[in-house]
């Protein structure tokens, strides 16, 4: 383990910013993983400083194994937190874009107090990398095991074994994940719901920019559910049947009406003890409009959920941990028992999501153009260079200070609007979710031999709608909506989670930057109608 030491003051900090960028670039950290490291490091050491009245700061770089890079930082100095998120703030504070980074990077941080010292450890880079690392190692392992296994061994031999070591690997894995599906959707949605509630209260801005947003999700969602009934027309090849109540059914009926009245509980208790999505979404947004409506008056109430909101998403960060070997599993399951025909579905799949990203693209052109009233050609050559960061990073959460940073100096699009708008964008638009979730649920009912009519069309479309609004902005977070949805037409999660992770290795990230896209573009609208783009930037 290699560490380097700075000494951080008020004096010196413009030269000693330059010395870590040296330091951070001599241990191959990428420019984008060095630029956010620098911006982080500047609001904590302002804010330990001002607010916890530091004389010094001192900065340790460390290099850890599997070449995970961390900055400790570390001042002597009155209990204070600069983590603490600051719920008063609006987009007219000078702080405001300060919480924002902050915000948008908690994952990252981690605070402690010990001997009198403030300590903030910020995670530069490593995790993330190797985990995709793992992932796909898991996946490659899995598919030799495969094949070793389908050459050498008996049908009657590997059904023993995954009877005994496989099915209850998946099944452990899947019981921690349904733990904290239901708490994870609640939470998420109330607190996205509570973020569209505080947007919309500064008036007219607030109300054009959910419409935008709002409009490009179902857009999406219809683009998504027409690409999926093209992609996916003819014979599918089955792998399984919904099972209900212990008896297989090769369809299942649904009564629109019945579905809309059985949105409301009965009860508290039910939706979370039986699973039911639907009804979890409904009490999560009338909790959370109502938390709007009180306001100040249950601040509290406000903060334990948006504390509930960050355990859980922590909670599933430490069980998906173990996903390069459900990776594993599940790629010796598709070896040996699958057909070629299903794994051509996947990469039917994949050309499927890449179709619709074109449709939602340039709808994107479209709005510019005519709600804009402005070319959209700037717009398409300088959007790409971001794409880089939500496709590795695979969070529009962690790309929100990029993609701030790319709305106002290459997009010329008012702080004030690309500091209001970008936050809430991570929130609750979820453009590429809407494409992808569509895709591959109606590829897996149709595997499991559902039957796709207009009621279930009406049904995906709706909790596709409702549930990419309240999605956590981290990745694997569309596994769980997915997984959400399938479950209510009977299809076994057991069976498909594996799969579904598998191909969010690569899909998941095509969905980051598509989400990211619409967050920019929906700004750089709303600031072009709001009279709030410069011309001269936007076109230079």
């Amino acid at each position: 383990m290699k560490s380097n030491t700075l000494l951080l003051t008020t004096e010196n900090f413009s030269n000693m910013q330059t010395e870590l960028e040296q330091k951070l670039s001599s241990l191959k950290v990428k420019e984008k993983d060095i630029l956010r490291t620098q911006l982080l490091v500047e609001e904590l050491f302002m804010r330990m400083v001002n607010y916890g009245h530091a004389e010094q700061v001192k900065v340790k770089v460390v290099r850890k194994f599997f070449g995970a890079i961390q900055i400790q930082m570390d001042a002597e100095s009155i209990p204070y937190n600069p983590l603490v998120e600051v719920t008063e703030l609006n987009e007219d504070d000078e702080d405001y874009f300060s919480v924002m980074i902050l915000k948008a990077n908690r994952q990252r941080l981690n605070w402690l107090r010990k001997q009198n010292h403030n300590i903030v450890t910020i995670n530069v880079c490593g995790e993330s990398n190797r985990q995709l690392w793992l992932l796909l190692t898991g996946m490659f392992a899995g598919i030799v095991c495969g094949f070793v296994m389908k050459s050498a061994l008996s049908p009657e031999t590997f059904s023993v074994i995954n009877e005994t070591i496989f099915n209850p690997i998946e099944t452990m894995f899947m019981n921690a994940l349904r733990m904290v599906i239901a708490p994870v959707i609640f939470f998420s949605v109330i607190s996205g719901v509570t973020s569209v509630g505080a947007g919309s209260g500064v008036g007219r801005i607030g109300s054009k920019l959910m419409c935008l947003y709002l409009g490009t999700t179902a857009i999406a969602s219809i683009i998504g559910l027409t690409t999926s009934q093209i992609i996916f027309s003819g014979d599918v090849p089955k792998i399984g049947s919904v099972n209900l109540d212990g008896g297989e059914i090769s369809t299942y009926e649904f009564s629109l009406v019945k579905f809309i009245v059985d949105i409301i509980p009965a009860n508290l208790v039910s939706p979370v003890v039986n699973g039911d999505m639907l009804q979890i979404i409904f009490l999560a947004v009338l909790f959370g409009m109502c938390l709007n409506t009180l306001g100040d008056k249950v601040a509290l109430l406000q903060e334990f959920v948006s504390n509930c909101n960050e355990f859980f998403l922590k909670v599933v960060s430490w069980i998906i941990v173990f996903v390069p070997l459900i990776a594993f599993v599940a790629m010796v399951n598709l070896v040996v028992g699958m057909s070629v025909d299903v794994v051509l579905m996947m990469g039917k799949l994949i050309t499927g999501q890449l179709i619709g990203c074109v449709g939602l693209f340039c709808m994107y052109m479209t709005i510019i153009l005519l709600l804009g009233k402005i070319s959209p050609l700037p717009f398409l050559k300088k959007i790409p260079t971001l794409w880089a960061v939500p496709f590795a990073t695979s969070s529009s959460a962690v790309t929100m200070p990029f993609t701030m940073d790319l709305c106002t100096k290459r997009l010329g699009v008012s702080p004030k609007i690309s500091s209001f708008s970008i936050p809430i964008g991570a929130t609750v638009n979820m453009d590429g979710g809407c494409i992808y979730m569509p895709l591959i649920v109606i590829m897996f009912l149709k595997m499991y031999g559902v039957e796709i009519d207009l009621n279930t069309l009406l049904i995906i479309f709706a909790m596709t709608f409702s549930l990419s609004v309240g999605a956590p902005a981290m990745p694997n977070a569309a596994v769980i909506v997915i997984l959400s949805i399938t479950s209510t037409f009977g299809v076994p999660s057991n069976e498909i989670a594996g799969l579904l992770f598998c191909l969010g290795a690569i899909c998941d990230r095509i969905v980051t930057v598509f989400n990211v896209t619409g967050d920019v573009a929906a700004t750089t609208t709303l600031a072009r109608m709001e009279n709030m783009l410069d011309k001269k930037i936007y076109f230079g």
